[in-house]
């Protein structure tokens, strides 16, 4: 299993990168549209009416046999308290940047906040199909604004410049001109990035459905899976919260440890709160009535209708 949360400043292509990811996945047929409504992350009628997303939205599928569960979040910073919450849920990240303006305000606040979270992070650089555009160029402004530690995945050696700056054995071999083959460097890229001391980066466009496969693969390879254990001492965080027409008041929940089931009780204020249901994260924003939730897993309770956000 993988826990991803998708980052970017307003309009760098974040929720159509969202929806390729989905349709490749097989968890959609076709790919919505932000400027037509139809985005199926984007799923509060302002959302679709303004064609930004307002609120941290989640969706459940799976790539080589490993589930992802993928949040997108708000790219406007009127919203940056929405995002702000969404960093307690994820292992990994995907920063989409745009690849015509490069590095944006945004960009900058999102990264230092995912840096300050220690949450491991995916480059994503949208938009070459655009007139004036240049991977090359706004990593360059990455690396110059934000850190020296990122490069293309595809340059192995770039990747073995930075990984032997914290390493003495693999300096020796990038100095003597030996390049590791993909598999080692890959690994010890995987451990560089939960240090973060390696942010690899890819390239393409959502638009013109160029580079998903290759992002697909990359949150396999080097984004990290959950730990906790499903018997251990329950411990969970609630990182948001929205309303169901039929349900009522539903919390997303991250569950780090322990397991959750249909009328367990929940301690709350010296009372005893029930869940009357769990339902995991689904495209079409009704979630699948799961009944159970165990360590790594997200997903929605309700009957704890007067739990806050953050508990």
């Amino acid at each position: 299993m993988r826990n991803i949360a998708i980052f970017a400043h307003v309009d760098a292509g974040k929720t159509t990168v969202s929806e390729q990811l989905l349709s490749h996945a097989g968890a959609i047929r076709n790919p919505g549209k932000v400027d037509d409504g139809t985005a199926h992350t984007d799923r509060l009628a302002v959302e679709r009416r303004r064609g930004i997303s307002v609120q941290a939205s989640g969706a459940l599928f799976s790539w080589r046999g490993e589930d992802i569960n993928l949040i997108d979040t708000p790219g406007h910073s009127d919203f940056s308290a929405e995002v702000e919450r969404s960093l307690w849920a994820p292992d990994g990240a995907i920063l989409v940047i745009s690849a015509a303006e490069g590095v944006q305000p945004q960009t900058e606040v999102l990264f230092r906040a995912l840096l300050q979270a220690q949450i491991p992070t995916l480059l994503f650089f949208n938009k070459i199909d655009r007139e004036g555009a240049d991977a090359d160029a706004a990593l360059q402004s990455f690396r110059q604004i934000l850190s020296p530690l990122a490069c293309m995945l595809e340059d192995r050696e770039g990747l073995m410049e930075i990984l032997s700056e914290y390493d003495d054995q693999v300096m020796e071999h990038y100095l003597s001109g030996n390049i590791y083959p993909d598999e080692k460097l890959h690994a010890l890229a995987k451990a560089a990035m939960a240090d973060m001391r390696l942010f690899p980066a890819l390239c393409g466009s959502a638009l013109k459905d160029v580079g998903i496969p290759e992002l697909l693969d990359a949150i396999i390879d080097f984004l990290p899976a959950p730990k906790g254990s499903p018997d251990g001492e329950l411990c969970a965080v609630i990182f948001a919260a929205h309303q169901d027409p039929l349900l009522g008041r539903g919390v997303q929940v991250r569950l780090f440890s322990g397991t959750l089931q249909n009328r367990d009780a929940i301690p709350y204020k010296d009372e005893q709160r029930k869940i009357t249901q769990i339902r995991l994260p689904s495209p079409d924003g009704r979630g699948k009535d799961a009944g159970k939730l165990t360590a790594g897993q997200i997903g929605t309770l309700y009957g704890l209708s007067d739990l806050p956000v953050g508990t």
